[in-house]
């Protein structure tokens, strides 16, 4: 469904959730994923990989640039191009919304031998990619704006041949997926890549991710950290890899999130995330963690996670105690539902580590407190924090609120919803980017116990 196509979507306050539900798979792992076997010999098929807008952009990137990507009810099959993108005239790809699909598309285009402009939304255009190409002209990739500097759209000029790889001197950047795209590429590189790291790498936790999965596909990846645990650098050694034949792609922590939000705030429920590997290593999984301190009731399970409510139902005291101050700079997408929880919990909570939120589909340290100021509670922010004093008891909510066009604030605000009434959430097309099926998914579990003891959504 296109953003802005709908009406705005009234969530009424939920029935007691109590089911068995399986979320799509990840987001961050599908895009790896299809970069991966995109660039692989031979053919893989990505069996659970999350069919979404940012996913199919990607896809659709990579068709441009010769990959054989087939998309998939379930999934993708891809035959591989052994390394070698297509040649022929100049080519354009268009990401929408897509940060990642946007920056890995920009690290691939070097790798086709031939001119390829990258473009995204009017957003997009207004988010940073600099630093992206300062990267690529530092492995010897021709790169040119093609309208105004610093933004969107960019020329990327392939033909000159492949980086060679070699060692990369990384600063502060505005974004961790620059260097997550060239490391995923870097089993291609003649000389591989080392990446150096002269402060602690943005959103390290999603680097850590690129790391996994590489090394899930056979690659030579060492890392080095510094005497406090921080990591300096990663290297990558050369050597194709080859296709994975079927691989399952892991349910999406940063999507099973705001429902761990829903069963831990409305009274009465009792979910279980099916499916969903309790030690996952995407970052969003940190977040049931500070739900668990807060209050909530988590099992974890060998292939599942069980959240209920500490209060039964009818019962409107507080689901959760204030979180206190949480860092969530390593889980900076999953700091949005608990802002959620936080505005029904005890007492204030302050959340920190949030500065990459700035710069996302919106802003959203600036959307959510809009959001959450609308629907009752008070709301103090910075350069990247919020602190959050919950609704007061008693205040009925009557709230239209504007994610301002991006996914994970609109789900964030139908959760709050769930537990309060009276939230109409403007645009909710938008949470297609990562969840079609969001809203159905909630009606579902906003159903309760009326139709049966236990039910499961898949």
């Amino acid at each position: 469904m296109a953003a802005g196509a709908d009406e705005p979507r009234l969530v009424i306050a939920s029935a007691p959730i109590d089911a068995v539900l399986a979320v799509p798979g990840s987001k961050s792992l599908t895009n790896r994923a299809l970069v991966l076997a995109a660039m692989a010999s031979g053919a893989t098929e990505l069996v659970g990989a999350l069919r979404s807008d940012d996913t199919d952009a990607l896809a659709r990137a990579l068709r441009a640039l010769g990959a054989a990507v087939e998309s998939r009810e379930d999934g993708f099959a891809v035959g591989g191009v052994a390394g070698q993108l297509a040649a022929g005239p100049g080519a354009s790809v268009h990401l929408g919304d897509g940060g990642t699909p946007t920056r890995f598309a920009m690290a691939l285009a070097a790798f086709a031998p031939r001119r390829v402009t990258v473009d995204g939304s009017a957003r997009m255009r207004e988010r940073p990619v600099a630093d992206g190409v300062e990267l690529l002209r530092q492995l010897g990739v021709r790169v040119e704006w093609a309208e105004a500097e610093g933004r969107l759209p960019v020329v990327v000029d392939g033909r000159g041949g492949p980086p060679v790889g070699g060692v990369l001197e990384v600063g502060r950047l505005a974004s961790s997926q620059f260097v997550s795209a060239l490391l995923l590429l870097a089993p291609w590189m003649r000389d591989g890549l080392e990446v150096r790291f002269g402060s602690a790498p943005t959103s390290g936790s999603y680097v850590a991710l690129t790391v996994d999965e590489l090394r899930r596909w056979g690659a030579q990846v060492e890392e080095a950290c510094d005497a406090q645990g921080v990591l300096r650098s990663v290297r990558v050694a050369p050597g194709p890899l080859r296709a994975r034949g079927s691989l399952m792609v892991e349910q999406d922590a940063s999507s099973a999130v705001p429902w761990a939000v829903a069963a831990s705030i409305v009274p009465g429920s009792d979910l279980v995330l099916g499916w969903l590997p309790p030690y996952s290593r995407q970052p969003d999984m940190r977040i049931l963690a500070v739900l668990e301190s807060m209050g909530a009731q988590v099992t974890r399970g060998s292939d599942s996670i069980r959240i209920a409510c500490r209060t039964g139902a009818g019962d409107r005291s507080p689901p959760l105690d204030a979180a206190g101050e949480v860092d969530c700079v390593a889980c900076p997408d999953g700091a949005l539902a608990l802002m959620a929880a936080a505005a029904v919990a005890s007492g204030p909570s302050r959340i920190t580590g949030l500065g990459t939120l700035r710069s996302k589909e919106s802003d959203r340290i600036a959307a959510m407190s809009a959001c959450l100021a609308r629907a009752g509670a008070t709301v103090r922010s910075g350069h990247d924090w919020m602190e959050v004093h919950p609704i007061p008891p008693g205040h009925v909510v009557d709230a239209d609120v504007d994610p301002c066009g991006d996914h994970r604030v609109a789900m964030s605000m139908a959760v709050l919803g769930m537990r309060t009434g009276g939230v109409r959430v403007r645009d909710p097309g938008c949470v297609s980017k990562s969840y079609p099926q969001f809203w159905a998914t909630l009606g579902f579990l906003a159903r309760g116990r009326a139709a049966a003891p236990r039910r499961t959504i898949e």
